[in-house]
């Protein structure tokens, strides 16, 4: 009986363990698998599925510095093809970096393709094995994917150093929002925490807030940038992180937010979950890039870093905080009587003070009313004493209005200067021109002001100007429907009276559609392209564009076949002289003044403007002292609604007339463009073809890193946002003006 009863005694035993194994086991998984977000605690542990891109990271900072470069895969982080050393002492010049890196990219690419092409990889030799063992599969996708990140470890041991003197001071504004501490470590992913940091797409501070995300928490202005003050930048980090999470519920999507935008990650969280590896693999957006989906690996490794920083930097050594006392000015004063009665050199005013602009601290705006001055304590422990001793001659109600002038033909420095009343030199000061620089056509001049009304400036297209009769070549232009002269005119940079001539035209309003004029030739400067595959091929033009030529400089490598590319609406010349490089595009072309359609919208206030790079309907409602609602109003929009560049929008100008929105706009336009080239140059032009696919976001952000105003600026016979493929571009590369 025993003997028949004992299996079925044994299976129940059995059976009895796995139900019990499965009850006590389940829970314990539950647990493992959920993440508990809460606003002030999160375990930031690297979730399965992003260990490789955050082993990856961890390499970049603290293995590799800026002497070498990493050749990787775009997607599969894993994948790296070769790190290449740069060299120690002088580096390489950028031009022969790119060269040496162009050179391994093309090696591999050309190995990825061979393997595609062969039909037996056993045949593979060395180099080709251990890529065919390396990538796997996919090698003809895998060749389009290649991609090279600078090495970060000696910028991350500064970064550390610096964080000293911030530490503390961001702890506690994250404590007091009742933040994790461990978000504290983002500047080093976003900026090593330079203070000065710029990028080319305009985020700046250890932040890199964006100006207009750095809007929404503090002022961003001509006069001043509060992005650039570490300590209101890191309460305005508080408050868009904290905000981030309210919206997402989720700190990796949180963090992830900060880089992508709290829209954009609510629409990857309502398509692929709440799971950030998830939404890394499945969301597909054309703004949802190589930096938005490794943001969250770069915070994981640059807190691991952080946490064992005596393990990978020994010995470090953090900067010490400076005490520093304050003083709310009461009125506007200029930097010079600051100085004077401070006992400051301007170097320390702009030092202990990085909110305010360059137009401040060279003295062409006053230090605003309400700014909260900063000065070491230790140095001036009486800072409030100081500006009690300033006397009321010094101090100003107002700010010094901005007074603008855009070049047209005939225009020299001289006659501006008379114009206006001011000096060249004067001219020189504000517009960073020397001796040997030469004005152009579209160039938007600063003229100093004087606290007045800046009226004459920005009415520009009423002011007698000296004629000059074109001397240079003509191309002809088909006249289009609804076209006139003043439109034509504007198009081609010149002025109706010269079409008239160059025409032979007495009636102006005497045009119809097909018409053929002769306007003047439109010019685009560019430096040489050092290679025959850098010169495009010329497609048939597509319908409705303008002839202009390209000017390059001749190089012995241009294959003669691609000098004699032409086209009905391009024309290659080829230049010997490159000087404008530098300065070509610095003062970038003003934007189309507000027009209003009749006397009776002019009576009633309502102008038209143009929607130009950079703007959205929250400036504009800024500029007129109005509410967004009235403008959508106005033009019968919703909040959701798109807002393209060149878009006619009406503003109403009840609180404030044209001339000062157009001071207030053209001051912002001048903030981004001189922020810029403060902080990066133009090496050369590079002339390409627009590719099958290809986007003008991803030309600008994925492959070039460059605004999408200087790529306009550089085109400005074309709408950017609708080329066709085929399409011949000018491409400006740039590079940081302080290497490093």
């Amino acid at each position: 009986m025993k003997s028949e009863t004992l299996p079925v005694y044994i299976i129940k035993i059995i059976l009895l363990s796995f139900v019990l194994i499965f009850f006590v086991q389940a829970p314990v998984q539950a647990s493992l698998n959920r993440e508990v977000h809460t606003l002030h605690h999160y375990h930031f542990s690297t979730p399965l599925g992003l260990e490789s891109k955050v082993n990856f990271w961890k390499k970049v900072y603290s293995e590799y510095s800026t002497n070498h470069a990493i050749v990787h895969d775009m997607d599969n982080l894993n994948i790296i093809y070769e790190v290449v050393y740069l060299g120690d002492g002088p580096k390489l010049s950028r031009r022969a970096r790119e060269r040496k890196l162009g050179r391994t990219k093309r090696k591999y690419k050309k190995i990825l393709l061979q393997i595609a092409r062969s039909k037996d990889p056993t045949k593979l030799k060395s180099e080709a094995k251990r890529i065919y063992d390396l990538v796997k599969s996919n090698f003809r996708k895998a060749s389009r994917r290649m991609r090279v990140q600078i090495g970060q470890k000696d910028r991350f041991r500064q970064g550390l150093e610096r964080s000293g003197m911030f530490k503390d001071k961001i702890d506690q504004i994250f404590n007091e929002a009742k933040l994790p501490l461990e978000l504290s470590v983002l500047p080093h992913v976003e900026s090593s925490f330079q203070v000065n940091a710029y990028s080319s797409a305009g985020a700046a501070g250890i932040w890199q807030f964006t100006r207009g995300t750095g809007r929404l928490f503090m002022k961003v202005g001509y006069d001043v940038d509060e992005r650039r003050d570490p300590i209101l930048s890191t309460v305005a980090a508080a408050k868009l992180l904290k905000s981030n999470f309210n919206a997402l519920k989720s700190w990796p999507l949180a963090i992830t937010a900060y880089n992508h935008g709290t829209q954009g990650m609510r629409r990857a969280k309502k398509q692929h979950g709440g799971h950030i590896v998830d939404i890394i693999n499945g969301y597909r957006s054309r703004t949802f890039g190589f930096a938005s989906k490794n943001f969250y690996a770069e915070f994981l490794a640059a807190l691991h870093v952080v946490q064992n920083r005596e393990k990978y930097f020994p010995g470090v050594r953090f900067d010490k905080p400076q005490k520093m006392s304050s003083v709310v000015f009461r009125d506007y004063l200029h930097i010079n009587n600051v100085m004077s009665h401070f006992g400051m050199t301007r170097a320390e005013v702009s030092e202990y003070n990085p909110a305010l602009r360059k137009p401040v601290i060279s003295g062409q705006k006053r230090i605003p009313r309400g700014f909260t001055f900063q000065a070491p304590s230790d140095k001036f422990p009486q800072l409030q004493a100081l500006y009690k001793s300033i006397p009321g001659s010094a101090r100003y109600k107002k700010q010094v209005r901005s007074k603008w002038y855009t070049v047209r033909r005939g225009d020299t420095l001289s006659g501006v200067a008379s114009r206006f009343r001011t000096s060249v030199n004067k001219l020189y000061a504000y517009n960073n021109l020397n001796h040997r620089n030469k004005i152009y056509v579209g160039q938007v001049l600063r003229l100093p002001g004087r606290g007045h009304s800046a009226r004459s400036a920005t009415r520009v297209a009423k002011v007698k100007r000296t004629r000059r009769t074109y001397s240079g070549e003509t191309v002809s232009y088909r006249v289009r429907r609804n076209d006139n002269l003043t439109k034509i005119a504007r198009r081609f940079d010149t002025d109706i009276n010269e079409l008239l001539r160059l025409n032979g035209i007495n009636d102006p309003d005497q045009l119809f559609p097909g018409q053929k004029l002769k306007v003047p030739q439109e010019t685009v400067v560019a430096q040489a392209v050092n290679k025959a595959r850098s010169m495009p091929k010329i497609y048939p033009p597509a319908a409705n564009k303008e002839r202009f030529t390209l000017k390059v400089d001749r190089t012995n490598s241009v294959k003669a076949s691609a000098q004699k590319a032409g086209a009905p609406n391009v024309e290659i010349k080829f230049v010997s002289n490159n000087e404008p490089m530098n300065k070509m595009n610095e003062n970038r072309p003003a934007f189309l003044p507000v027009a209003f359609a009749s006397d009776a919208t002019r009576s009633s206030g309502i102008g038209v403007i143009t929607v130009d790079f950079d703007e959205t309907l929250s400036h504009y409602a800024d500029w007129a002292k109005l509410s967004v609602r009235k403008i959508l109003k106005l033009n019968g929009m919703r909040s959701r609604s798109r807002l393209d560049i060149h878009a006619k929008i009406k503003v109403p100008f009840t609180r404030t007339d044209p001339d000062t929105f157009a001071e207030r706009r053209q001051e912002y336009h001048k903030g981004i463009q001189e922020d810029f080239f403060n902080n990066f140059k133009i090496n050369k032009l590079l002339v390409r073809n627009v590719s099958k696919g290809e986007t003008i976001w991803e030309i600008c952000n994925d492959i070039y890193s460059i605004p999408f105003w200087l790529l306009a600026s550089y085109n400005p016979e074309k709408d950017i946002h609708t080329l066709s493929v085929g399409e011949p571009i000018v491409i400006p590369m740039i590079s940081p003006v302080k290497a490093g």
